[in-house]
């Protein structure tokens, strides 16, 4: 049994050589990592043995592992030697790419089809990678790097020149003629590009054509450009004030492009505008619908006077609020393009004994129904006024005792933020009818409860009764209503002395409020019109008969002539552009405004008139007002107020402006010559001695377009040249877009400075074909940078975007792995990032040779990542990682296999010299 223990001994010590020899051949191999020989020694013994007088059987060979410690690196000068500093492994694909393959050897070439492989023609795996560089694990590839760029070239779209232009240069009157050096001042060369890469020769001719003088100061230049004997044509170059461009709208209206939205700028073909040529201005008008002309008897009947009742068809039941009663006399309006198309009802005005209208009459009443309908009146916002069990407000009649005034139940499933006015006074009306039943006064006494717009109060009159009302509010301090708990009695007038104003939200949400709608009765041309509060072509009413009643006897077409129809804006300018409200500034305000402030009732009335309705505003006094608080209950007030005539106040607009002084400043909602403002308050606010204003009423003006020699319309193709053919430009889509206004073509102008004033922007060239080449070219020229100095002529700059096919002239690998590669023309392309792989056990890796290695089970699946990311080393480009492999080591390994190879081979000897000894003695 020695000798074959022994023997393994040999066997260990034998293999423990090969290793450390395999290990030294490769010292120099790029890549390699070194193995190590891992041994394990052999016992066996019986169930019955006892193991601890048991001998072991010698040694066995375990495994042969690497260790995947870091080489040193090795720099070089081929950018396509690779070297992974830190852990992970460059994944590869098989020549015949059915198998991957892994990899610490970084030596790359590029192949006959520019895939970066090794030496055994395994190509590299890269991701693709987005502009930002990050890679697309996702997707991956062989990595390619082309050497030379496919449909690289780029045309070229821009060139810039940087010149000056001698200021004492004399002004040329001849015509131009490039064969003629007496007719320009000065050339200048440059190469463009085609689609192609193929370079062409621009030249630049410069003619002095205008000298400043006191009525124009600016001194211009016209340049023409060629390409061999191709002359380009310019595109017409567009005026411009304080560096922008200029537009012109359909009314004549000139602007900056900053004051433009860039929607409503014309992009296309357009007709041909010219400063001078805009002129004769005119009055904006509204949009108004006009109804049909009325019979000879109706009209007759609206100028002596006409009841509605009386001239109703018979038998409708008109006298009822019969929803056919209603509809008879009613009609939908949308005004300027609201989002609320609103019902106006005159049902209210039949009445059996009611006064007879005029037409003029009843075009008021018309008049105030849709602002009103289209009014910023406010709900009453009453969920602070009523207590829990619901009561509103308490009630005392004569003597009895004080009744509780409760809200209907619908109240509290709705919003009581949201009650109009009718349905607060429904409400109010049923719960003193309730309170007048249950009083012990014979008869009851009938209370008529109602709101009065003009007086902005509620009234509760007794018409058959002279019975004492008291009234006490639910709280401690005034409320909505202006009660307490300190009951107030009501005069005779039925009034409490309370001002009470809607305090909610507005009924119609502001975008879709409309202000000034105007009915007018046309005798003379016998119809009414209906007229939009805005002017010019922006404005629009649309009106809607309810179809139950649009029929040749319907009462609404009838009486009004009114029919379903519509006036919206015109695809030709024919009402000009909005006019502008009335707007009061005050005077400084007398107060410190970033402290609390008294208003008593030296200080709180306002004299206001607004349009035709004036009235006297009075501010709760409060002893600490905020002038928000102060400038939203004065806004509030003034739109509440009312007339006698139905009249309403819409839309005002109170705003505190100012930075080291505030002062008050009041807009209108209509607009227009007939908008109307003026406020007299208490000098401390800054209105005691201020006058009134009026709105304005826009003018407008049709821009004339440009005629040539022959007087035919020019229009401005979408190439930029003038022409006569109107080609695609249409008038419906030109409606609402502001089109541009050109100067001169190739013309460039200085001012006195010597700055270049205009043209701001690169003169564009129409397309051209150049030669017989069959070339297609379409650039501009960019003069931004140019001057006009009393030095002599110069090339100060000269540029241009294009460039030709380009070769690659070098590649560059950054750490994480990123290639880009640089080519002749300029570009510089991020082609793929080199990834890399990395496994949960990499000594389980399969040896294949080449430094490479095969997945397997016991190595686990591999994992692909970023360098320089969590778990992978980062890459360095022109360097190798040389084998890991220490000979200094390795040397004594040797000396230690030898003597364990010299031990084992003693034992051997000295087994056979006892086995020798023991057979003599036998014998």
């Amino acid at each position: 049994m020695s000798f074959y223990t022994s023997l393994t001994g040999l066997n260990a010590a034998t293999a423990q050589l090969s290793v450390t020899s395999n290990n030294i051949a490769n010292v120099g191999t790029t890549g390699f990592k070194r193995s190590r020989a891992d041994f394990g020694d052999i016992f066996a013994t019986s169930p019955l043995q006892k193991a601890a007088s048991v001998i072991g059987q010698g040694v066995s060979l375990k495994a042969v592992t690497q260790e995947f410690s870091q080489g040193n690196i090795q720099f070089s000068a081929n950018s396509l030697d690779i070297a992974i500093t830190g852990d992970g492994f460059f994944p590869l694909q098989s020549a015949d790419g059915l198998q991957d393959v892994y990899t610490r050897n970084g030596t790359f070439v590029l192949d006959d089809s520019f895939n970066v492989v090794n030496s055994a023609g395994q190509t590299l795996i890269a991701a693709n990678v987005d502009s930002s560089g990050k890679a697309d694990l996702d997707n991956l590839r062989k990595l390619q790097i082309p050497r030379k760029t496919s449909g690289d070239a780029r045309e070229t779209s821009q060139v810039q020149l940087g010149l000056n232009f001698p200021a004492d240069a004399k002004v040329i009157e001849a015509p131009f003629d490039r064969n003629d050096p007496a007719t320009y001042s000065k050339t200048t060369t440059a190469t463009v590009y085609d689609a192609n890469g193929i370079g062409y020769l621009a030249t630049v001719y410069y003619a002095k054509t205008q000298m400043s003088t006191p009525a124009d100061p600016t001194n211009k230049w016209q340049t023409h450009v060629f390409i061999g004997d191709t002359k380009l044509q310019e595109l017409l170059i567009q005026s411009r004030q304080d560096g922008e461009r200029m537009f012109v709208n359909k009314y004549g209206e000139t602007r900056r492009e900053s004051e433009i939205p860039p929607e409503l700028i014309a992009r296309g073909a357009s007709k041909l505008f010219k400063v001078d040529d805009l002129r004769n201005a005119t009055a904006s008008d509204p949009a108004a619908v006009e109804g049909t002309a009325l019979e000879s008897a109706t009209i007759n009947q609206w100028i002596s006077g006409l009841r509605l009742a009386d001239v109703l068809s018979p038998g409708s039941d008109l006298l009822t609020p019969a929803p056919s009663a209603q509809s008879r006399l009613a009609f939908d309006i949308n005004v300027d393009g609201s989002g609320t198309t609103r019902r106006i009802d005159l049902s209210n005005m039949i009445e059996a004994d009611g006064p007879k209208l005029t037409g003029i009459e009843m075009a008021r009443a018309m008049t105030n129904a849709i602002n009103e309908a289209y009014g910023d009146e406010r709900y009453f916002d009453v969920s602070e006024e009523v207590a829990s069990d619901g009561t509103l407000l308490r009630v005392k009649i004569g003597d009895g005792d004080f009744q509780d005034i409760t809200v209907p139940e619908a109240f509290g499933s709705r919003n009581r933020a949201k009650v109009t006015s009718a349905e607060l006074v429904a409400a109010m009306q049923a719960g003193f009818d309730a309170a007048s039943a249950a009083s012990n006064l014979t008869p009851a006494p009938r209370i008529v409860v109602a709101y009065d717009r003009v007086a902005q109060e509620f009234s509760y009159t007794q018409p058959d009764s002279t019975a004492k009302l008291q009234l006490q509010g639910v709280r401690e301090t005034p409320g909505l209503l202006g009660l307490s708990a300190v009951p107030v009695t009501v005069d005779a007038l039925g009034r409490d002395g309370h001002t009470v104003i809607p305090n909610g939200s507005t009924l119609v949400p502001a975008a879709d409020q409309r202000f000034g709608v105007e009915v007018r009765f046309d005798e003379g041309q016998r119809r009414f019109v209906i007229a939009s509060g805005s002017t010019g072509d922006t404005s629009s009413i649309r009106v809607t008969v309810p179809s139950s009643t649009d029929v040749p006897d319907n009462e609404i077409g009838r009486l009004f002539g009114l029919r379903t129809t519509e006036t919206g804006t015109s695809t030709t300018p024919l009402r000009g552009v909005a006019s502008q409200p009335a707007v009061l500034r005050g005077d400084s305000i007398g107060l410190n405004l970033d402290n609390k402030f008294r208003v008593d009732e030296s200080n709180n009335q306002f004299v206001v008139t607004v349009d035709n309705v004036t009235g006297v505003i009075t501010i709760p006094p409060k002893a600490e007002y905020g002038i928000e608080e102060f400038r939203d209950a004065l806004e509030r007030r003034i739109n509440a107020m009312s007339d006698r005539f139905g009249r309403t106040v819409s839309g005002v607009k109170v705003e505190v402006k100012g930075t080291s002084t505030k002062h008050f400043e009041f807009t209108t909602g209509t607009t227009g010559d007939n908008a109307f403002m003026k406020v007299t308050a208490n000098s401390i606010w800054g209105l005691a001695d201020v006058g009134s204003t009026r709105g304005v009423t826009s003018t407008w003006q049709e821009p004339t377009q440009a005629r040539n020699e022959a007087g035919f319309a020019q229009y401005v193709g979408r190439n930029g040249l003038e022409t006569t053919d109107p080609g695609d430009f249409s008038e419906a889509e030109s409606r609402d877009l502001w089109a541009p206004i050109y100067l001169d073509k190739g013309e460039l102008t200085f001012d006195t400075t010597g700055k270049l004033k205009s043209p701001a922007e690169a003169v564009a060239f129409k397309s051209a074909t150049i030669g017989e080449s069959g070339a297609t070219l379409q650039f501009s020229i960019d003069y931004a940078s140019s001057t006009q100095y009393s030095s002599p002529f110069s090339v100060r700059k000269q540029d241009q975007n294009g460039r030709p096919e380009g070769d690659l002239i070098g590649v560059d690998i950054s750490d994480d792995g990123l290639v880009s590669a640089s080519y002749s023309n300029g570009t510089q392309k991020s082609l793929a990032k080199i990834v890399l792989t990395n496994f949960a056990s990499p000594t389980g890796l399969r040896q294949i040779g080449d430094s490479s290695f095969y997945a397997t089970a016991k190595s686990g699946e591999a994992k692909a990542g970023e360098a320089g990311a969590a778990g992978f080393g980062t890459i360095r480009a022109g360097a190798r990682e040389r084998a890991n492999v220490d000979l200094t080591q390795e040397l004594v390994e040797l000396i230690t296999s030898q003597r364990n190879f010299q031990a084992n081979a003693k034992a051997i000897e000295t087994n056979n010299t006892l086995t020798q000894t023991i057979i003599q003695l036998r014998s």
